[in-house]
């Protein structure tokens, strides 16, 4: 009888084939089938007990496809990622515990509806504070990614200090002294609403940068992730690693009750909060160019070493020389590190001119058929590149 032969291909969620089963038969009685596993994953079914233990955690928590279907830059950020999150958790009971004995819980002269106020005051100034800044920091999110990344648990932190010390501002009294300085239970107030408007903020600043992270994340060189999928994995890390915290916390705050242990366990969890955060932004390696990597990339390009040759960094290079908390508007010298300028973005030709301290305009682009026009502004005696403003004119 004719010999025949016959391919299963077995495929992921993503399409990628990661078992291949490959037959060869000449009659019904004889045949034979030989099996090519695709490395680096193995059937489930095949695999040893750990291993399977392995697989199916995986599975849980990483997307489907993995490593394939996000960056290089995924694990690396999402162990610190993890990490900082355990940390916060540990430190916002804490300041649980402190916003409630602010709100008035153990306190008999308090009443509930003294307490429900304070609450739509903190809420009120947390409302307002998302739409101020929506309004300022909307179009800098995704640009600034890294920078806001690390300022949103820089607020954070601070909101939870506030809320953590709140108790004891009532503990203060200048207002006999100087009238001009609150009384304790005033600074009280002022602290939690702070509290408030801070986490607000916060929410809206990582929420953004989030965003644009998971963007980043789910666009790898050679193929294409789920972004959504790599929310909702990110989400059910988040809640176990969250969980953990809390649970460990329960065992430990009962402990922590004097000011003297109450301040140094902040100071350490606020410490590892903020080194993990550091430590995963500084691990992002984004492929997209703002205004400190423009200027980093630049810069190094028009500095040719002593051969002659300009090098011209890779995203990894210029995600090294990145400074995570700065202005944005700087430009700095790769070399040097100096501010030798500013740099804004979408600034009108209006504006622009009635700005002494530029000199010279040179029109770069104006075609017949564009609809807007760039121009780059220079100061005297300075280099053109270097020191300059953009402006856009629709």
């Amino acid at each position: 009888m004719t010999p025949s032969s016959s391919v299963v291909a077995e495929k992921d969620e993503t399409g990628r084939i990661f078992y291949t089963t490959v037959g060869h038969s000449t009659d019904k009685k004889t045949a034979r089938t030989t099996a090519i596993k695709a490395p680096p994953q193995s059937r489930l079914f095949n695999a040893k007990s750990f291993q399977a233990l392995g697989h199916s955690i995986s599975a849980i928590f990483l997307p489907a496809g993995y490593p394939n279907t996000v960056t290089p830059d995924y694990l690396h950020y999402q162990m610190y990622n993890d990490v900082q999150e355990f940390c916060s958790s540990l430190s916002g009971l804490l300041a649980s515990r402190g916003a409630l004995e602010g709100f008035g819980v153990g306190d008999a002269s308090a009443s509930a509806t003294q307490a429900l106020l304070l609450t739509v005051l903190k809420d009120v100034c947390s409302r307002f504070t998302t739409i101020i800044g929506a309004y300022y920091f909307g179009t800098s999110l995704y640009p600034e990614t890294k920078t806001f990344r690390f300022l949103a648990d820089v607020i954070n932190d601070t909101s939870i200090v506030l809320d953590t010390i709140s108790p004891y501002f009532t503990t203060i009294s200048l207002s006999t002294a100087s009238p001009y300085i609150p009384s304790g239970s005033t600074l009280q107030i002022v602290a939690l609403c702070m509290s408030g408007a801070m986490r607000s903020l916060c929410g809206l600043v990582a929420g953004g940068s989030k965003a644009a992270l998971t963007d980043h994340f789910a666009s790898p060189m050679n193929s294409k992730g789920d972004v959504g999928e790599l929310n909702a994995k990110s989400a059910s890390r988040s809640t176990v690693v969250a969980l953990t915290g809390v649970l460990l916390g329960t065992l430990m705050v009962p402990y922590i009750t004097t000011r003297t242990s109450i301040y140094t366990a902040l100071f350490f969890l606020v410490f590892g909060h903020l080194l993990a955060n550091y430590l995963a932004v500084r691990s992002v390696v984004l492929r997209s160019l703002n205004r400190q990597r423009s200027s980093i990339l630049w810069s190094t390009f028009r500095n040719p070493k002593a051969d002659g040759y300009s090098p011209v960094l890779t995203p990894g290079d210029v995600s090294k020389r990145e400074i995570i908390l700065d202005i944005p508007s700087r430009i700095r010298d790769a070399v040097s590190n100096k501010v030798i300028g500013h740099c804004s973005l979408g600034v009108s030709v209006h504006t622009s001119r009635q700005n002494r301290t530029f000199s010279s305009w040179r029109s770069l682009d104006h075609g017949g058929d564009a609809d807007h026009v760039s121009w780059w502004l220079s100061k005297k005696d300075t280099d053109p590149w270097t020191n300059c403003a953009l402006g856009c004119m629709r």
